[in-house]
Parts: structure tokens; C-alpha cells; sequence
């Protein structure tokens, strides 16, 4: 069937400079031009952004930075889903804006940027394309594009996620150049054959980008830290799938890199944020693997770690239930973090707060009592001791003791002190 054709420019120009370009051919569909005749180009584009807003970005490692723009409105994408891509946030595509895409997506630590301009008088055409990296423009071929970006040729405005399909095929087909020209790097090239062999990972867990004249070389690598040993209440639910990105930029030829740790939300409720973890320095003459598996053996610490505690919180729980049953007030039954007492000494009543952090047993529980008569202009007047003993291999049970034993200890001063200082006297 005749349809109409297109060049698609594939080099970086502005819509204003004449450029060079490469033709790509192809033929829509009489029914599909039909069927889009009486649509605006921007309520399809809206639909197509929307499909992105709910499926992600995909093939992207690393994308809750990659932004979405529509003339001078820019989409972010947020809430990164480092398996098939990010959100977009609050789409609108209105009036001429509506015509043009600007897609900023990271890749191995840079940004490539798509440029689509589409055509409001001929919505069932693929868009215009160019590129932010001029290297990537001149080396993409009409062959290229018609056997690797399929979506091009058999263009559907009429389908969700056709913009989708196109941002995932130039995707592979960056990849694939990025890859090409690794050919010409020996050292960055042995780095990324080592990382795939020992991590024991695929192609898709790693983006590289070669130097260029605009920047150097780096890659971004996806580290296989395993949590399935962890108890998933500790993983934030509301968060997407847990991610741990190692990106390594490579100032020169001579090996030496500098390194940054990203940790998505859900790894980060677990271990902390990637700037409180202190990664370990990179000495000279190391290679990046050994580097690699240092990092591998700090988080995978702090992991185990974190299970520990959890289950050390959870017997030390347990015992004070065990023990206090009938005076518990209420307790945290999903992390074990805390547990509230009310107990009475010589008929006066009072409540305990035992608190314990992430890093218990190593580091002693927190134990503040509070008066359940008396106030000051701060509110119910409480006391935290400070004289604890504690030792994180005692049982849970050696614990408990030593703090009612502190208790005790100190309770009638408490009872003096909150009778002297306070300011009212609440009626219990």
C-alpha cells in the first residue's frame, strides 16, 4: 500500500540550521493515517508520556534523574524502577510544545539526550531524530536503524507505548556502539570483561561509555547483593526494586578511576544512604575488580549486620513480653525497635521506654522513665539513665535483668525529683 515518506535525520541539528542527514524510508499504513486523522498530535504524544509515567523508561540502569521535556516544560521521571525504567511525574503535552521531545537519559554516569520532533499535520509519521552525542549521530546508518529500530518503520501513534519501543531500540542501539568502541580502549576493555566474568553478570548489568572530546570514559555496573536472607519488613515497601550501582568514571588512560556508590530507596531503609557508607580509598595501582570486590564485601558486612540486629531486636522483645506481659503498653511487632512498660514501685506508677537502634547489641539500649503524675511547662517529666550495663554477647535475658536492676536503682530519686520539680499533677 502507498504511503506517505519521511527523512528522519539522525545527525544533531537545530530545527532552524540546515544539517546533514541520513534517509530512512518508510511507508504508513492508509488505515492508520485514517484512524489518526481526527486526533491532535499532542494528545497522542500525552498518551504516549503517560504510558512512560506507568511502565518506565526501559533498559536503563540508573534513570530517576532522566527528564522528559515538552518545549520549555520539563516531565521528570522519578521513583527509579532499575529494572524497566523510572516514573514520569505531573504530564502535560500542550499547544506547539506538544511537538517536540527532549528525552535526557542517564547512561553509564552521562546523559544522552534524544531530540524527537513531531509533525501536528502528520501525527501517524515517526518523528525527526538527533542526538547530543555527535559521535553517535555520525556513525548510525539507515541499515542501522531500519534492522535495529523496527519501531521506526512500522510506526503506530495509535499503540501506548510506541514511544516506549523507540526510547528502549535506541537504547540498545547506543549500547551496542558504546560496546564497538570499547574495542578501542585495551585497559577499559579487560575492566569490563573482568567485571562480567567475576560478578558473574550480563551485558545488561553494566553501561560503559567510552571517552569522547566532551568527556571521559565510564561505566555503571549493577553489583549482585543478594538480600534474600533479609526479612522483607526491613525493605521499604513503598519503594521499587531494591538497586545497588557502583559508577566508576575513568579521568584518563592510565587505569585510575573515581568511584560513587547509588543505592535505591529500598537498600538504602536497610543499610543507610550511600553517603554515610564510607567507601574504602582507592590505593594506587589497583585494578578495578579488586576494587569492586572490597565494595562487595562492605555491603554484604553491613547487610549481615543489619540482620542481626533485627533478630537480636526481636529476642530482646520477645524476652521483655515474656517477662512484662501484663504491663506492656504497646511495642513495635514489625521492626522491634521499641517497647513501652508501665510499672509501679512502692505505688508509684510510672512508664518505661526501651529503645533500640539499628546498630543493638553493639550499642546499649535506650531506657527513659516518665512520670505518670507529674508535668513541667516541657510536658511529663522523664528521666533517661545513663548508667547502664551492657554487653552485646549477653542473652537477652542477662539484658533485661540489668536494666530493671538500673531501674530500680534509681526510681525513688526519680519519684523525688519529678515530685519536686513538677509544675502540675496529672490525674491518673
Amino acid at each position: 500500500m502507498q504511503g506517505a515518506q519521511r527523512t528522519l535525520k539522525t545527525c544533531t541539528p537545530t530545527r532552524s540550521s540546515p544539517t546533514a542527514s541520513k534517509d530512512f524510508r518508510m511507508q504508513v499504513p492508509r488505515e492508520t493515517r485514517v484512524g489518526v486523522k481526527h486526533t491532535s498530535a499532542s494528545t497522542m504524544l500525552s498518551r504516549q508520556v503517560d504510558y512512560i509515567k506507568v511502565n518506565g523508561v526501559p533498559s536503563l540502569l540508573f534513570c530517576d534523574m532522566a527528564e522528559i521535556s515538552c518545549g520549555s516544560e520539563a516531565l521528570s521521571v522519578w521513583n527509579s524502577k532499575a529494572d524497566n525504567g523510572g516514573e514520569v511525574a505531573d504530564t502535560r503535552v500542550e499547544g506547539d510544545a506538544g511537538n517536540e521531545l527532549l528525552i535526557k537519559l542517564p547512561y553509564a554516569g552521562a546523559d544522552l539526550t534524544v531530540h524527537l520532533l513531531f509533525y501536528p499535520h502528520e501525527p501517524w509519521m515517526a518523528p525527526e531524530m538527533s542526538f547530543s552525542d555527535t559521535l553517535f549521530s555520525a556513525s548510525i546508518t539507515s541499515k542501522d536503524l531500519e534492522e535495529q529500530v523496527p519501531s521506526l518503520s512500522e510506526w503506530n501513534i495509535l499503540a501506548d507505548d510506541m514511544l516506549a519501543q523507540l526510547v528502549h531500540q535506541l537504547l540498545q542501539l547506543y549500547r551496542r556502539y558504546q560496546l564497538d568502541r570499547l574495542e578501542e580502549d585495551e585497559i577499559l576493555l579487560i575492566q569490563y570483561q573482568s567485571l562480567l566474568k567475576a560478578l558473574n553478570i550480563g551485558e545488561g548489568d553494566i553501561e560503559i561509555s567510552v571517552s569522547s572530546p566532551e568527556q571521559p570514559s565510564s561505566l555503571l555496573v549493577r553489583l549482585p547483593l543478594s538480600l534474600q536472607d533479609v526479612p522483607l519488613v526491613l525493605v521499604d515497601a513503598t519503594s521499587t526494586t531494591p538497586t545497588t550501582l557502583l559508577q566508576v568514571d575513568f579521568p584518563g588512560r592510565q587505569g585510575v578511576f573515581v568511584p560513587k556508590l547509588h543505592l535505591s530507596r529500598g537498600v538504602e531503609s536497610l543499610i543507610g544512604s550511600a553517603s554515610s557508607l564510607a567507601l574504602p580509598a582507592v590505593p594506587p595501582g589497583i585494578c578495578l575488580m579488586d576494587y569492586v570486590e572490597r565494595i562487595m564485601e562492605l555491603l554484604e558486612d553491613k547487610v549481615q549486620k543489619t540482620i542481626h540486629s533485627f533478630e537480636a531486636r526481636k529476642q530482646f522483645i520477645a524476652e521483655v513480653l515474656c517477662q512484662f506481659a501484663c504491663a506492656v503498653v504497646e511495642y513495635d511487632a514489625e521492626r522491634f525497635n521499641n517497647i513501652v512498660l508501665m510499672l509501679e514501685v512502692k505505688d508509684f506508677h510510672f512508664l518505661v521506654f526501651l529503645t533500640l537502634g539499628p546498630t543493638f547489641p553493639q550499642k546499649v539500649p535506650q531506657v527513659v522513665l516518665q512520670s505518670l503524675y507529674h508535668n513541667n511547662a516541657q510536658g511529663p517529666i522523664s528521666k533517661e539513665l545513663t548508667d547502664l550495663k551492657h554487653s552485646p554477647p549477653w542473652k537477652p535475658e542477662t539484658m533485661v535483668k540489668q536494666i530493671m536492676e538500673v531501674i530500680l536503682a534509681n526510681i525513688s530519686s526519680f519519684q523525688m525529683t519529678s515530685t519536686r520539680n513538677s509544675t502540675s499533677r496529672r490525674l491518673v
